[in-house]
């Protein structure tokens, strides 16, 4: 019945499913005699859901109403009309697009994973961005978050973001904060903007502006975050947590709560970019670990939402929640009334390539922000769709049989799978095992290891002592093997 719907109805100008939810809705009309047939089976099975979940259906109709709700349901339903229902699921299209708007920065942090600075002199022309936009909303994108660099910094920004929102899509910033000025703040809440998520790794200005390059950027982080916090905007701080700010992540979350922001998210260190050189501040996978329950705590404590972008969190999650229902996965904590393993599975842990991608300042495309010179396409040559359902190499990511080692035979590899930013980062392999799961611990130490891989190169845990160094990526053979 959905893989009927993917067809393309002149009469409508929209793919017949996406016509049907839309009549559904209340928000169209039937233009022909299919597309009426075709939305009354639709609008029955749907009713079937809804009985089924105990759902009321102007409840339903409510929430997808709203254009990026619906969106992302459309979404998922093209992803099981062309997939069937998978483990984990699989998409029609990229949920959520990172793209890299600029190389440019105010910044200079010690693990940046763009190495940003200055801009690109390949950089897309205003032209071509709003060509992209218009590309990645057709073929169903949800999300589009603007990232870099700093997105603030080009001059194009607003005209870009103005058209994300006039497409219908759900529109985020990942920023320093530190040119959020309260003029900055207004024009992002009239254009719309849906996420601020602002970068803090210190609860202290000298700390930060350290680890930030810039003398003077606490502050202004700070005040940017409050500028956004006032206007009403879903605010979130970002941490990427190392061992020089590990002991001070609870200080951080009491900032948050004090600043009133409703989010609060770890990020996993990725040793790429300017972070290569700073390899050793990696956590050990048992502090990893004990961040990660400590995190789960938090979020249930209902104070502040608390995530991860270590897909580990979902594996945590479900072995913490002691019965409450809770949707164990690391961008999404909340209620679940249903089997929480199967969700679990259903939504699959580490999304790269497979839930999102990213997108660079001159249209190249990786499966994740974290693999910035792992190219799979690029947007001025071939298409995202091409790309999306046609890369080796994000085929690959997306079926868990093909993982190696450990994290390929562990019983939570549908739920987890593991960071292949971090896989590829230390092994310059998109399916090695993560080296930040104490679940791996124990196999990365042992003879069993692939002898290519330097046991050297692997974050210092309880077993292993001295400086702990990255071994390059084979980013070129791995390039010339995938594509």
């Amino acid at each position: 019945m959905l893989t009927v719907g993917l067809d393309y109805c002149d009469d409508c100008e929209l793919s017949r499913l996406e016509h049907a939810m839309a009549i559904y809705l209340g928000k169209a009309k039937a233009e022909s005699f299919s597309c009426r047939v075709y939305s009354g089976l639709l609008g029955t099975l749907i009713n079937i859901g809804l009985s089924a979940f105990d759902v009321d259906r102007n409840s339903f109709s409510e929430y997808f109403s709203e254009s990026t709700n619906r969106r992302g349901l459309l979404t998922v339903m093209r992803g099981i009309a062309r997939y069937g229902v998978t483990k984990p699921q699989l998409l029609d299209a990229p949920f959520l697009v990172v793209w890299n708007l600029t190389d440019a920065c105010n910044l200079s942090c010690r693990h940046c994973y763009q190495r940003a600075g200055p801009k690109r002199p390949d950089e897309l022309p205003t032209n071509e961005k709003l060509k992209v936009v218009e590309e990645l909303a057709k073929v169903g994108v949800v999300s589009i978050a603007f990232s870099g660099g700093e997105p603030l910094i080009a001059k194009d920004f607003f005209d870009v973001a103005a058209k994300v929102k006039e497409e219908g899509m759900h529109l985020a910033i990942a920023t320093n904060g530190t040119l959020i000025t309260g003029d900055v703040a207004k024009r992002l809440r009239a254009l719309g903007t849906d996420y601020v998520e602002v970068s803090l790794d210190f609860a202290n200005a000298k700390d930060h502006d350290e680890f930030r390059g810039v003398e003077g950027a606490f502050e202004r982080t700070l005040q940017g975050i409050q500028n956004c916090v006032a206007e009403g905007i879903f605010t979130c701080i970002a941490t990427t947590v190392t061992k020089l700010n590990l002991q001070q992540v609870p200080e951080i979350i009491e900032l948050a709560k004090r600043l009133k922001v409703r989010r609060f998210i770890a990020f996993n260190f990725i040793p790429t970019g300017r972070g290569s050189d700073a390899a050793e501040l990696d956590l050990t996978p048992e502090q990893r670990e004990q961040l990660l329950t400590r995190l789960f705590h938090e979020n249930r404590a209902g104070d502040i939402e608390v995530l991860s972008t270590a897909p580990q969190y979902a594996r945590v999650s479900l072995q913490s929640s002691g019965g409450v229902k809770v949707a164990p996965t690391h961008f999404y904590a909340g209620e679940a009334s249903w089997d929480l393993k199967l969700l679990a599975e259903f939504i699959g842990g580490c999304g790269a390539g497979r839930l999102y991608c990213a997108l660079q300042p001159n249209g190249d495309v990786s499966p994740c922000v974290f693999m910035p010179n792992l190219r799979v396409g690029n947007l001025r040559k071939e298409s995202l769709t091409d790309i999306w359902h046609h890369s080796q190499a994000l085929t690959r990511l997306r079926d868990r049989t093909f993982l190696r080692d450990n994290c390929g035979k562990c019983e939570y590899r549908f739920i987890c799978g593991g960071c292949r930013a971090r896989a590829l980062a230390y092994f310059g392999d998109l399916l090695a095992p993560d080296p930040g799961c104490v679940r791996n611990s124990l196999f990365l130490e042992s003879d069993s290891l692939d002898s290519r891989v330097s046991k050297s190169s692997l974050p210092v845990s309880r077993t292993q002592s001295g400086n702990s160094k990255t071994k390059r990526s084979a980013v070129p053979d791995l390039l010339a093997k995938n594509n």
